[in-house]
């Protein structure tokens, strides 16, 4: 079982359709190395869920630290989010999923529509596009997405987030690589929701290349993610757990707009771990 195909590159410009186009797309996948991102998906594309995920990451080589392991026996027996940055635009998804689900199989991420690729993980994902603004119209897969994100959590199961809705961004006025602001959409949704929420940070980045493409296109950047997968192997990501912020607290701050800059700082001034998971 293939990720990508010759037919999804054929399907973003008619230059790769045909028979011609079929051989441009195969070559253009063995430079950008989705080839061999085919090659260790297929290997273990039996499986599903953390069966998936632990497979696939230990034939690429990641083995993930993460600090303050021991929240996740504390975790709530119901409905509850995590929210996370997002600065490796697919691998730490793949990583929360691991780590979470391990502890509640019922968990769920919200995702965009590329993520839904990974076949393997679709009953781990729910899918909308992005929710820049909440006064913008949704699609009706976003809002099919949006009202089973809320089903989930009402009827008792955990959800995932990762608010900005994009890859992190290398700020040049900060000179740092950060989320860009947080959806409001989804701000409004985790206010909402009225459960516990869990702030997961992933501590380490792609390439500063990866991130200097994004300053040029993000199609461009984009591109790069398969490189960006391989070139983790060998390296250990750190994961942060952070404190468990109850619905009491979060009734405290007020808006959506309180309760995310709060959950954001819970996320960024975590300190890094020093055990391994």
């Amino acid at each position: 079982m293939s990720l990508v195909e010759e037919k999804d590159i054929g399907a973003l410009s008619s230059f790769f359709r045909g028979k011609i186009g079929h051989r441009r797309a195969a070559f253009l996948m063995k430079i950008l190395t989705i080839d061999r991102l085919n090659r260790v998906y297929d290997k273990s594309s039996h499986h599903t869920g953390t069966d998936f995920s632990g497979r696939f990451l230990s034939d690429i080589g990641i083995k993930y630290i993460v600090g303050n392991a021991d929240r996740l026996n504390q975790l709530p027996e119901g409905a509850f989010i995590t929210v996370s940055n997002h600065p490796y635009g697919g691998i730490d998804g793949l990583m929360l999923i691991d780590l979470i689900a391990r502890m509640r199989p019922d968990f769920r991420v919200m995702v965009n529509k590329t993520l839904l690729m990974v076949k393997t993980l679709r009953d781990n994902f729910i899918s909308v596009t992005s929710l820049d603004n909440e006064h913008e119209s949704l699609d009706r897969a976003s809002l099919r997405g949006i009202r089973d994100t809320v089903s989930h959590l009402r009827n008792g199961h955990p959800v995932g987030f990762f608010p900005s809705g994009a890859i992190s961004d290398f700020s040049m006025k900060d000179m740092c690589i950060r989320d860009r602001p947080w959806q409001p959409g989804i701000l409004h949704l985790i206010h909402s929701a009225r459960v516990p929420v869990l702030p997961v940070r992933f501590f380490d980045r792609n390439s500063l290349f990866f991130y200097i493409l994004g300053l040029i296109n993000w199609r461009v950047r984009l591109l790069r993610l398969p490189y960006e997968v391989f070139n983790k192997r060998g390296q250990e990501p750190r994961i942060g757990i952070g404190n468990i912020i109850t619905v009491e607290e979060q009734e405290r701050l007020g808006s959506p707009r309180a309760l995310g800059e709060f959950l954001r700082k819970s996320v960024y001034e975590m300190p890094a771990p020093v055990c391994t998971y």
